[in-house]
């Protein structure tokens, strides 16, 4: 009997190791299916030209393509050419990594298409589960910006099957994770197409395994959160947290849960900082947005007394109790984050310098906030003024400890590093709108190498989802109660090029204790890279869909493999 027992005892424990493999990573579990209906999504369905006839096997119906992730791929997009098709798929990335593995489908008939992938099988026998392999497809949606309707690859939604229409594009996005503690090697299986039900190819699939970790950069990279704030709400809010650590986010932004009134209670912000603490982002600090309701007052209609011509915030009138409630509101959040190892960053108003009656409240609690609080880390969005003609060099001056610039001003900034020696610059809301047509790798550069070679200590974009902002979403709420958000192409994109960030962290951190010619050829491939990463900004381009010089996918994934095999040459003996 006790034989028995402990048979039991040992097939339970195995089965609970089995179980306990098989989890899905945490970027799986956090993902939303399919997006909530919204106007500016349009129906799902395509109303575009089409391709024309296609030339391929006809028992097979279709052809498989390939173009480097993310890529701006319309459901027509001419021409196909021959050297597009696909054989087989491959990646190459660091333990612990999210990364896609793309293709495109080019039918000549209409169908029902489903992807599934197998076990990857690598080294000595150790595997990939599937599990750590996510498929889903590309949502096309119709939109309208610039002016201008048109159909672009927009969403990344779950479907056991997806229709195809005849003689369009569908593109297919593979997300793999690479388990911590994975071997170093090549791991290969198979990604299986069927048609109807019916198995209609096979493409063989290649994930390399680097024999490296990725170091965390020196930087905070996030995206703006409009986060809920009622209790109900933070399971959610839960979620969508991890989402964005598990984008490469190493910190993020906070709304608190201030009442009408404008008051904030301990016991309301408590649940909230939890849940950011729990999430685990690399990085200390917690960026927290305190003005609406408490300083100041939103108006949808402006107040045109005060050359307020659109909606935006107006401070309320100065007094001693409400400089006294500001101060112990930030005495008490920022008490909160530390007691969770935080440091908090406090935003007291926002693109101040370009809305200029908002300018003096803004200087007044900068000032405030130095005297009352020191300590505090104050950070200010800035760069509209400068546009506008507006010194914010001196607006600001000796008031901020991180200059948030949603342009790149060279001359600006040379003032700023001058004469606040100690001041960090900070880039933002430079690549495109996550919604918008275009802008994939506008979005990949700048969290990646622009943030680098600007030397700033970190990069945001907006939003990662806003009702008022749709074209600007980075993600959007799911059409299921309870699930997170579904991701856009540029959510992906913005994953790259945080992981970009990554790997040139990872580099200088190994050349940085190395001597010879190795150190030598890492420190020269990054300053090649960085006369190739152009500092300047300009109006949204209509092609690329950003503010910023980028270059194509398949040139970042080049740089990023040169990087990988210098890492590996400097960790040699």
């Amino acid at each position: 009997m006790a034989r028995a027992f402990l048979l039991t005892v040992c097939i339970a424990i195995t089965l609970f190791g089995l179980a306990a493999q098989a989890a899905p990573p945490e970027q799986f579990t956090v993902w939303g299916a399919h997006a909530k209906a919204h106007k500016y999504l349009g129906a799902p369905g395509l109303d575009t030209p089409g391709l024309g006839n296609l030339a391929m096997d006809e028992a097979q119906g279709f052809v498989v393509l390939r173009w480097a992730a993310p890529t701006h791929i319309t459901p027509d997009a001419p021409p196909l050419d021959m050297k597009d098709l696909c054989t087989d798929l491959a990646a190459a990335d660091c333990p612990g990594q999210y990364g896609p593995v793309t293709f495109i489908v080019a039918a000549a008939k209409p169908g029902d298409f489903s992807v599934a992938v197998t076990d990857l099988t690598g080294p000595g026998g150790k595997s990939i589960a599937a599990e750590n392999l996510d498929v889903r497809a590309v949502r096309y949606a119709k939109v309208t910006a610039r002016g201008k309707t048109e159909t672009i690859p927009l969403l990344l939604e779950k479907s056991e099957k997806t229709p195809v229409a005849a003689n369009r594009l569908q593109q297919f996005w593979i997300t793999y994770f690479i388990p911590e503690g994975t071997p170093a090697g090549t791991y290969e299986g198979k990604v299986r197409i069927r048609v109807g039900g019916e198995e209609k190819l096979a493409l063989p699939l290649k994930l390399t395994v680097y024999p490296f970790k990725l170091a965390e950069p020196e930087a905070d990279l996030y995206v703006y959160y409009n986060n809920k704030t009622e209790a109900a709400a933070l399971p959610l809010v839960a979620k969508e947290l991890i989402d964005q650590r598990c984008h490469g986010m190493t910190v993020s932004t906070l709304g608190p849960p201030v009442t009408r009134d404008g008051d904030l209670t301990r016991e309301a912000l408590v649940p909230l900082l939890d849940a950011y603490k729990k999430a685990g982002f690399s990085g200390r600090n917690v960026y927290v947005s305190l003005f609406n309701r408490i300083t100041c007052e939103w108006l949808n209609e402006p107040d045109k007394s005060i050359k307020m011509y659109g909606p935006w915030f107006r401070f309320y009138p100065f007094s001693e109790k409400l400089d006294k409630r500001y101060v112990d509101t930030v005495k008490m959040i920022g008490e909160e984050a530390a007691k969770r190892k935080l440091a908090l960053v406090l935003q007291v108003a926002d693109e101040a310098g370009s809305h200029p009656w908002t300018i003096p409240g803004t200087q007044h609690y900068l000032d405030l906030i130095r005297k009352e609080v020191p300590g505090t880390l104050l950070e200010l969005t800035c760069g509209g003024g400068w546009a506008m003609d507006y010194p914010e060099h001196e607006l600001w001056h000796a008031r901020l400890d991180i200059w948030s610039t949603n342009r790149w001003l060279a001359d600006k900034l040379d003032i700023v590093r001058k004469n606040e020696p100690k001041a960090k610059i900070f880039v933002y809301n430079m690549a495109g709108g996550g919604s918008l047509p275009g802008g994939l790798e506008a979005c990949r550069g700048f969290y990646g190498f622009f943030v680098w070679n600007a030397k700033a200590c970190g990069g945001a974009q907006w939003t990662y989802y806003h009702d008022a902002t749709p074209e600007d979403n980075y993600t959007w709420p799911a059409e299921a109660a309870g699930e997170g958000n579904v991701p856009t192409l540029h959510w992906e994109a913005a994953r790259e090029g945080a992981k970009d960030r990554r790997y040139i962290a990872t580099l200088e951190k190994v050349a940085a204790d190395k001597d010879g010619q190795w150190a030598i050829e890492a420190w020269a491939i990054l300053h090649e890279m960085g006369r190739n990463v152009e500092l300047k900004t300009g109006e949204y381009d209509p092609i690329t869909g950003g503010r910023i010089p980028a270059q194509p996918a398949k040139v970042y994934d080049g740089w990023r493999a040169r990087i990988a095999e210098q890492i590996v040459k400097l960790a040699k003996p």
